[in-house]
């Protein structure tokens, strides 16, 4: 049992005995930390979490996915389930699980990270997957990975590897998912992408937690002339966050950090990004849009960091976010760190609701209220959905987000 911090019982030898010692000298985060200041993080500490390992998905019809073709990877509370997984091998891709090693513990004692979850990650890992991708080698089949809560309370810990060789190219796809008759499981899942010199990653991540709870920690390391494009959507969950820490190490790159996220009544959904340009030359954009309903909560905070001599930086961030009833509540901090002077940067923010007037032209048309929003909604949400190049996927987004 980890006492005073969240509530843990490990069912599961094999715990990392160095992070173990710093988790339980750490503190549990508060809302007097600005990173954690609006978290609903009562929710967590109250809840007597299990480790637990049986499989109770069958199939994955029941959460609607999109047509998958490529590797598919089902993590259910934590555990690889070959019943529902596609494995088999591609040149020049190597794919390994950490419980297939001998040397989880040695794995665990090196993740990077010090904050509370990271730590709770790294003692009681349950699973760790690594994606190297071979130099020169461009994965033309996407790797699915589906991370599942289906047990009331149960704590997941996972992690993804990423290492992109020189010149190669992959496009993953990562859902977290919720049974619907699943409460308040938790993911805390951890993603570790180093992208080396001319390589390119595309992260597209959908989350869809319904009574559960995830916390993804994504950390980006970019070598020169690499490109990184991560597309977050998120369409409900109890508490969901995102921290995206992106290190931008060598010239000529391109990022970007994009995301719709809409929380629904008592749900609360929290992007903090955090782009740091370390050299010049390189550009940045960030676009995250917010739809708001009932007394659901949004929370966006992103952060550029400009560092001295990284000069000819371009770095562009915005956040528009549309409140579609009374309770619903935004909280939207945008940052800019500016340390060289030859740089083009902006960022904003902007929060309302829907044109009274455009939803009247709608229904003078004799389009229902409902559709009408909704078509509001799609054109609202458009320039971040068709930055997903699978037409079936952008599909798949825009039926979960409108249901919510």
């Amino acid at each position: 049992m980890i006492t005073n911090k969240l509530n843990y019982i490990s069912l599961f030898g094999g715990e990392s005995d160095n992070a173990l010692e710093q988790l339980n000298s750490s503190t549990f985060p508060t809302r007097k930390e600005e990173e954690w200041k609006y978290a609903p993080l009562k929710k967590l500490k109250k809840i007597p979490f299990i480790n637990h390992s049986e499989f109770n998905v069958q199939n994955l019809n029941s959460f609607n996915l999109p047509s998958t073709s490529g590797i598919i990877i089902v993590l259910e509370n934590g555990k690889l389930n070959p019943n529902l997984s596609k494995l088999f091998s591609l040149k020049g891709l190597e794919v390994s699980f950490i419980s297939n090693s001998k040397e989880k513990n040695s794995y665990s004692n090196n993740l990077k990270g010090n904050d509370y979850f990271s730590l709770l990650n790294s003692s009681y890992l349950t699973e760790g997957i690594t994606l190297k991708v071979s130099a020169g080698i461009v994965i033309e089949e996407t790797i699915n990975i589906l991370n599942i809560s289906s047990c009331d309370n149960c704590l997941i810990n996972t992690r993804l590897d990423v290492l992109l060789s020189k010149n190669s190219a992959l496009h993953i796809k990562q859902y977290f998912l919720g049974k619907s008759s699943t409460k308040n499981g938790f993911i805390n899942h951890i993603n570790n992408f180093s992208i080396q010199q001319n390589s390119s990653l595309a992260l597209d991540k959908f989350q869809d937690l319904n009574e559960n709870f995830n916390i993804s920690n994504d950390r980006i390391n970019q070598d020169r002339s690499s490109k990184f494009i991560s597309n977050t959507f998120t369409c409900s969950g109890l508490f969901t966050k995102n921290n995206i820490v992106n290190n931008v190490e060598g010239e000529n790159c391109h990022s970007e950090l994009n995301g719709v996220f809409t929380p629904s009544y008592n749900e609360h959904i929290d992007n903090h990004t955090l782009i740091n340009h370390l050299v010049p030359n390189c550009q940045s954009f960030e676009n995250y849009k917010g739809i708001v309903k009932g007394n659901g909560v949004g929370v966006f905070n992103g952060k550029v960091v400009v560092h001295e001599n990284a000069q000819k930086i371009e770095a562009f961030q915005k956040n528009n976010n549309i409140l579609l009833d009374n309770d619903a509540v935004i909280y939207s901090k945008p940052e800019l760190e500016i340390y060289a002077d030859d740089v083009k940067c902006s960022h904003g923010s902007t929060t309302g609701q829907f044109n009274l007037d455009s939803i009247f032209y709608l229904r003078s048309r004799g389009i229902s209220l409902k559709k009408a929003k909704e078509l509001m909604i799609l054109g609202f949400i458009n320039e971040v959905i068709q930055k997903c190049n699978d037409l079936d996927f952008q599909d798949f987004i825009i039926d979960s987000l409108l249901k919510n």
